[in-house]
């Protein structure tokens, strides 16, 4: 875990963790809060490092101070659940594992009630081929398809995190800092696909339609130079907030251009 003022989190998601991991590590980023005394008390083992605009840098280090083989990455805000004894279904699925990593499902609880659910690679092998990458919507997806291709992660029958963070609304402070974070990322990196998808996104949220339509346009424009469009898992996403931003901002004649060359991809 990782994470800066999370006390009030922390209460809910460190118990269920602690009744089934061998350790726990949180890497604190610069707590004003009574997240370090929390942590402290429940016998975790507290990493402090500076913030540096960089989510994969403290997940990372975690990684590197893990005494264990296997690594379960959870936000402060997500509370693991799952079977009535989810101890023993994680240690099974490690300890039967034909692939470095699992892919967790994520329950989302919105401001509205409504539950959505999402996926992601947060049980994996500690082994120091893998690591997060990507300043700001971090994943460690990229260093399994690299080293393993042959050995795609599957869905972790049975376990399950249920993430809070969405309940109180969109939280435009945290998109703000995203998308300073991504715009410093694509200075460097102009041609990364998925920094450009994850920028236009943010900035649509942010209300910056026209902005945001040139990153999701430049990320289009990415895509359509790859050979295997379908092994980028935002693929489809991509093109459709690109679409209907085209939309949103009245240019039709476009739309009707995109939509053709998708059908000249045959799809993705």
């Amino acid at each position: 875990m990782m994470g800066r003022d999370e006390a009030h989190h922390l209460q809910q998601s460190l118990p269920p963790l602690l009744e089934v991991a061998d350790e726990v590590v949180f890497v604190d980023t610069g707590s004003r809060d009574q997240t370090l005394e929390l942590v402290r008390r429940a016998g975790v083992r507290l990493i402090e490092t500076p913030w540096c605009d960089n989510f994969s840098a403290p997940k990372n280090l975690g990684i590197e101070n893990a005494r264990y083989s296997w690594i379960l990455s959870v936000d402060c805000d997500e509370i693991l659940q799952g079977t009535p004894d989810i101890g023993l279904a994680i240690r099974t699925l490690c300890r039967e594992a034909s692939t470095p990593g699992f892919i967790i499902a994520i329950d989302n609880e919105m401001a509205d009630g409504q539950v959505t659910t999402s996926q992601a690679i947060r049980l994996f092998k500690n082994h120091p081929d893998i690591r997060f990458a990507n300043p700001v919507h971090e994943s460690v997806a990229q260093s399994l398809y690299v080293h393993w291709p042959d050995h795609p992660p599957v869905e972790a029958e049975g376990v399950r995190l249920r993430h809070l963070g969405y309940r109180e609304g969109v939280n435009r402070e945290k998109i703000r800092r995203n998308i300073t974070i991504l715009r410093s990322w694509l200075e460097r990196e102009p041609d990364d696909l998925f920094g450009c998808y994850k920028l236009g996104i943010n900035l649509r949220h942010v209300g910056a339609s026209r902005e945001g339509m040139y990153y999701l346009q430049r990320g289009f424009e990415l895509l359509d130079r790859e050979t295997d469009r379908g092994s980028w898992p935002f693929a489809e996403k991509l093109v459709e907030e690109y679409f209907q931003a085209l939309l949103d901002n009245g240019l039709l004649d476009k739309a009707r251009e995109v939509r053709q060359k998708i059908i000249g991809w045959g799809g993705i």
